[in-house]
């Protein structure tokens, strides 16, 4: 017999089975506020559908999907926010730092994006969801306190704890690291609640190739090689760094990867000074990890998934620019852990450019530490641990 739950809100009813448990459906949902949200599902996703082909995996951009109108409103919002005004997104970042979001917030995020989430969630009637974006976890934690018979996974994206991740609802919790793990256990999370797996990523990106080949088969010069990221939205101050291969062109290779932001990208192609063998002006791509093996280092900006991924290919970081508060705290940890470096100035820059020239050994111990640590976040420490929960009886 079906029972009935409220949907949130809303003078409509939604019919939920009482019991969905058993159904062998992963929901994967997300939020397109940066990509590498949804790139992180979509390496999860592949890794489960690799480890037990029986289960059914669907993945979904939420905001997108049930709001497109409002999302993309959302978005402009938060992209004009950090480009012009980052201090305002600080302090909003900074006020729920260490709790959760109230209920008061979650309900006008149900109101704004959500509303439809309960008649989503039913049709598909997933055993798992595992959300990689904060919002969405407050989505479906909502539908859970109202009775929906799931187990939620959160995996966070960055290499910080922010309240906003954390509900009572979530049944597990991937932890980038360790420090992120001591940090939800004094937000109130049990223990046996994380597993600490890394930022999920690829198996492509597992995947050493010698960098001469590399750059062999993409057609460049066996030069020492930079490659410049800004990230899915083509965030950063990529614009600023142009001034980089004006100086320093002559003696080193330089890929421009500007993400999903064609404006920049067609600015730097009317750079003269860009118009040059050794300059490479990219846009976006989806063979990231053959960039990566061609290059000797990566220049970014330090979001979460970026940096997950040079760490796996074991390319040294040099950060440049962030977005206030996950970014910034970001690069506190890369730079704790000795897993990049933080260039503060134009005259950073070239310091570590003229280095580069004169050693390209340079970077050799930001390197090996990320050998070493990197065997801490393989990929299949994830996947094992979200199909262990699906494969476990109980639903809290």
């Amino acid at each position: 017999m079906d029972r009935m739950v409220w949907s949130g809100g809303q003078p409509g009813k939604v019919a939920v089975p009482t019991d969905w448990s058993h159904n062998k459906t992963i929901l994967f949902v997300s939020e397109n506020f940066g990509s590498g949200h949804t790139k992180a599902a979509e390496a999860l996703a592949k890794g489960i559908e690799e480890k037990d082909p029986e289960i059914r995996v669907q993945l979904v951009e939420l905001g997108r999907h049930l709001r497109p109108q409002v999302n993309q409103a959302l978005l402009y919002s938060y992209l004009g926010m950090i480009k012009k005004a980052p201090f305002i997104w600080r302090k909003v970042y900074g006020r729920h730092h260490e709790r959760s979001f109230p209920r008061w917030l979650q309900w006008c995020l149900h109101q704004t994006l959500y509303s439809s989430l309960s008649k989503y969630i039913a049709q598909y009637q997933p055993q798992v969801v595992v959300s990689t974006h904060p919002f969405a976890s407050s989505g479906v934690a909502r539908l859970k306190r109202a009775g929906f018979p799931l187990k939620l996974v959160t995996v966070i994206t960055d290499f910080s704890a922010h309240g906003s991740w954390v509900h009572p609802e979530v049944d597990l919790y991937l932890a980038p690291s360790t420090d992120v793990m001591r940090q939800l256990m004094q937000m109130g999370v049990h223990p046996a609640r994380i597993a600490v797996t890394g930022i999920p990523t690829e198996s492509r990106f597992w995947k050493g190739k010698d960098s001469d080949e590399a750059r062999k088969q993409l057609g460049l010069k066996q030069l020492p090689t930079v490659l410049i990221l800004g990230g899915g939205l083509g965030l950063g101050r990529i614009d600023h760094l142009a001034r980089l291969a004006a100086k320093w062109k002559g003696r080193l290779q330089f890929l421009y990867c500007t993400g999903r932001n064609t404006k920049l990208l067609e600015t730097l192609r009317q750079n003269p000074e860009l118009q040059h063998p050794h300059v490479c002006l990219i846009g976006y791509t989806e063979s990231v990890d053959q960039w990566m093996d061609a290059a000797d280092v990566v220049l970014t900006k330090p979001g979460g998934m970026t940096c997950t991924e040079a760490i796996a290919k074991g390319k040294p970081l040099l950060l440049y620019g962030s977005i206030p508060g996950h970014e910034e705290e970001n690069s506190r940890f890369l730079e704790k852990h000795g897993l990049a470096e933080k260039l503060k100035n134009e005259e950073d820059l070239d310091l570590w450019m003229q280095r580069l020239v004169q050693d390209p050994q340079c970077l050799q111990e930001i390197r090996e530490n990320m050998l070493r640590w990197r065997w801490n976040i393989h990929p299949s420490k994830s996947v094992d641990a979200v199909h262990q929960l699906m494969t476990s009886s109980s639903v809290r």
